[in-house]
């Protein structure tokens, strides 16, 4: 009798044994035992297959093939050498988007499947880990081109910019002709923030003067930067925003070299109109025509620079200007500046307090923001005698507005304005203004 009690009650002891044992892996924080009268009447569900995953810079978006039968899933992040539960998911489908992550930075996870039983949740074995990375986070400022600069003869072209977390870099440089973006280099790593481009070794026919014109060498570089990040097993790639710089880089010694002639007259007149106690305003003619005589008349008026374009002219001169530079080299900076990246004003809304304001900061204006910019330097850089003439030729029925300057007893003039509309420095006087002008 003593020997018959204990094999029942050994016997009670398996059966409780069994029915308290684990089905499925153990995660920490996460209860996935069942009893073992659940696992005879639920049938345990398949194992999860991750497909694939998209990303942006704060979410993954993971998907899977739907498991036959499952109640839901429950996705796992692994955190400190651990898998913890992200969230549980109450349906059969078959993606889930994981926010709130950081960008540019690596995540691993699992997905399994559960279908409910009659006496708790069965658990099927989960899938294999997924490294999934986040993209890089777009920004204006943090990965913007901080400076442009090129060899004497043009030949190589060096890129900064600024840093950002990211597993590289992708440069592209825009060709004006065809006007589109051009991808030109790959950069690795995040903090490698410069590269030199060899500017005209492309192809055998193209002379340096043709591929520096189709990539905007002679009239201004534009580049954009674009991050990347790229996941550890090399099949996924994601990117941030692509920083396009919105205005060209200009090489002066280029511009002098096309400009040759006109830089030249340039650089040797305007020195001789520099005055020690050059006033702060230019004066003005608005010139007419009278329409029975056909007599051209005109009225002069100060006109003052306004504190907007002179705070304008200083943040523009830092951020452009050469620390030798003489002042035609800067004015021809300057009016080819304004040619490449300014917008004709079809709505008048340029108000940025000022010509030079309105053409550096708005990039807006039409021929009297564009010259009345290049009258307003002259003035702050201290010339005396210049003008910004409103005129209605004899010969053309419509008004312009042109910058000119006298010298001696020969009136210059600078022509700014969109492209196919300029020149540097020459020779031209229309409406001549030495004659007399009613002032006010």
């Amino acid at each position: 009798m003593e020997m018959k009690k204990r094999i029942v009650s050994l016997a009670a002891a398996l059966v409780l044994s069994l029915s308290a044992a684990p089905v499925g892996e153990v995660f920490e924080g996460v209860d996935t035992s069942i009893s073992a009268s659940a696992a005879e009447t639920t049938a345990t569900p398949a194992q999860v297959t991750v497909k694939d995953y998209t990303a942006n810079a704060s979410s993954v978006t993971i998907s899977w093939t739907k498991v036959k039968g499952a109640t839901g899933y429950r996705i796992y992040r692994l955190i400190d050498g651990s898998y913890k539960k992200v969230a549980t998911i109450k349906k059969n489908v078959g993606s889930y988007k994981v926010e709130g992550l950081e960008a540019a930075t690596e995540y691993t996870f699992k997905v399994r499947a559960y279908t409910k039983g009659t006496e708790g949740n069965v658990w099927g074995k989960s899938s294999k880990a997924l490294a999934a990375v986040t993209a890089p986070k777009g920004s204006k400022t943090a990965y913007k081109v901080t400076k442009v600069s090129s060899k004497a003869d043009d030949s190589q072209v060096t890129v900064k910019w600024g840093t950002t977390k990211c597993s590289g870099y992708l440069i592209y440089l825009y060709d004006q002709v065809n006007e589109k973006w051009v991808r030109v280099a790959n950069v690795k790593g995040q903090d490698n923030n410069s590269i030199t481009l060899k500017m005209y070794e492309k192809a055998q026919w193209q002379t340096k003067y043709l591929y520096q014109l189709i990539c905007g060498g002679l009239f201004g570089y534009r580049f954009g930067i674009r991050p990347y990040t790229k996941d550890s097993t090399g099949t996924h790639t994601f990117y941030a925003k692509t920083y396009k710089a919105d205005e060209a880089y200009y090489n002066i010694s280029s511009i002098e070299n096309v400009l040759s002639s006109e830089y030249e007259l340039l650089s040797k007149q305007l020195p001789k109109a520099k005055a020690d106690n050059a006033p702060d305003y230019y004066y003005t003619y608005i010139t007419s025509k009278d329409e029975k005589t056909g007599a051209i008349s005109s009225t002069k008026t100060k006109t003052y620079v306004s504190e907007a374009s002179r705070k304008a002219y200083a943040d523009f001169a830092k951020k452009h200007f050469g620390k030798n530079w003489t002042d035609a080299q800067k004015i021809t900076y300057t009016l080819n500046w304004i040619n490449k990246n300014n917008v004709y004003d079809t709505k008048y809304v340029a108000n940025a307090g000022g010509y030079f304001a309105n053409v550096t900061v708005q990039k807006l204006g039409q021929c009297n923001s564009y010259n009345g910019a290049i009258a307003e330097m002259l003035t702050i850089l201290g010339y005396k005698g210049h003008y910004l003439q409103c005129m209605t030729p004899s010969v053309r029925e419509w008004q312009h507005f042109r910058t000119e300057m006298k010298i001696g007893k020969t009136t210059y003039s600078f022509e700014s304005g969109e492209p196919g509309w300029m020149w540097l420095f020459e020779k031209y006087d229309e409406v001549p203004l030495s004659k007399k002008a009613e002032k006010k």
